[in-house]
């Protein structure tokens, strides 16, 4: 026969919760330490060990990239005023090609990376009381290979619009 015993002190099981914030929190603060406020986040993916994370600032998209650990969230770098662009850092050998692809043609009905669909996002900013802006872009993720450090075979070179 086997007996399992177990104890806990409800006062350390209270103070790790309380110390505790959501991962959304975390993001939010190491965004805000780096000059983007909560209200500028359109979105963010998760990707293995990596945070992208999506704002809209100033009217322009851009995008900022964090390393995530259990205990913590790093600021790696962010672009701004991003357009097409393929996006990666060799320091990091496990991260991820992120591709960006941000267009105002409406007839754009889907975008495809490498041949496979890329994930669209729309959004709309209230510019004023009069106007309102919206902004469409795709994002698609491609694992890293040793063909994209000459920069030549980026995955944003291999684009496809469809209309």
């Amino acid at each position: 026969m086997l007996t399992l015993v177990s104890c806990t002190n409800e006062k350390d099981v209270v103070e790790k919760t309380e110390d505790a914030i959501s991962l959304e929190e975390q993001i939010h603060e190491v965004m805000n330490q780096h000059d983007y406020p909560p209200h500028t986040i359109i979105s963010y993916e998760i990707k293995d060990d990596f945070i992208y994370v999506f704002t809209d600032k100033t009217s322009s998209l851009n995008v900022a990239i964090l390393k995530h650990s259990i205990n913590s969230i790093e600021w790696i770098y962010d672009y701004t005023s991003i357009e097409n662009i393929s996006i990666y850092d060799p320091e990091y050998p496990n991260m991820p090609v992120l591709t960006v692809v941000k267009t105002k043609d409406k007839e754009i009905s889907n975008v495809k990376v490498l041949g496979e669909y890329a994930k669209a996002v729309q959004y709309s900013k209230n510019v004023n009381d009069d106007y309102t802006s919206n902004t469409r872009y795709w994002i698609h993720f491609t694992e890293m290979t040793e063909s994209y450090t000459d920069l030549e075979s980026l995955p944003v070179k291999s684009v496809e619009i469809i209309k």
